[in-house]
């Protein structure tokens, strides 16, 4: 039964977001939409936030899916890096447009964290940079595994930071376009000044 109950308070949640973002993930939203007792919300997952935690988890294994069909789609004997960089990015959009809300609570979570988080989860975050990583590993100026974990972080930064600012807010004709347009000239720059780096 806790299994079942569990489950409920889980889809209760998925509802809720989907619909009203963090703001609606209140204990006894989810408890009356579950058929559950508030109490019983706190005893399957201890707080809210480990709640929303969870539910993170979900988007970040959606999130992965998403991506590695992505690179799965393109030509095995492809080897211009920017090409799998590029399909990354427009999986990006693509997975921000569906899934607006829920992405939101992950960055959301991110932004007013205190303290440490659980390693499950630090672990569930690294394996969505990992996806960029193993995609610039053979990438001339990225032999270095930290410079690589780097690289990654600061391309995710980019396109994030591209997507939300340009997506919502472009004049074009296809914003998608000019987002895409956009990240080309800040993730071709990082490829191409890595090239030039020094090899150690």
């Amino acid at each position: 039964m806790t299994d079942q109950n569990r489950e409920a308070a889980l889809q209760a949640a998925r509802d809720l977001l989907a619909e009203s973002g963090l703001p609606g993930l209140q204990a006894r939203a989810i408890a009356g939409r579950a058929g559950l007792s508030v109490g019983s919300i706190y005893k399957l997952f201890g707080d809210i936030e480990a709640l929303v935690r969870t539910l993170n988890r979900e988007t970040h294994r959606e999130f992965a899916a998403h991506h590695s069909a992505a690179l799965a789609g393109l030509d095995p004997g492809e080897t211009e890096v920017m090409v799998p960089l590029m399909a990354l990015a427009r999986a990006y959009i693509d997975f921000v447009i569906a899934n607006e809300r829920r992405w939101a609570a992950v960055l959301q979570t991110s932004q007013r964290r205190a303290g440490p988080r659980p390693a499950d989860y630090s672990q569930s975050e690294n394996a969505l940079f990992a996806i960029v990583e193993t995609v610039i590993e053979g990438v001339p100026g990225f032999a270095d595994p930290a410079l690589r974990a780097r690289a990654a972080r600061a391309m995710w930064a980019s396109v994030h930071g591209i997507v939300t600012i340009t997506l919502p807010n472009s004049r074009a004709e296809d914003p998608a376009a000019d987002t895409m347009s956009q990240i080309e000239l800040i993730i071709g720059a990082v490829i191409r000044d890595a090239g030039g780096a020094p090899q150690s």
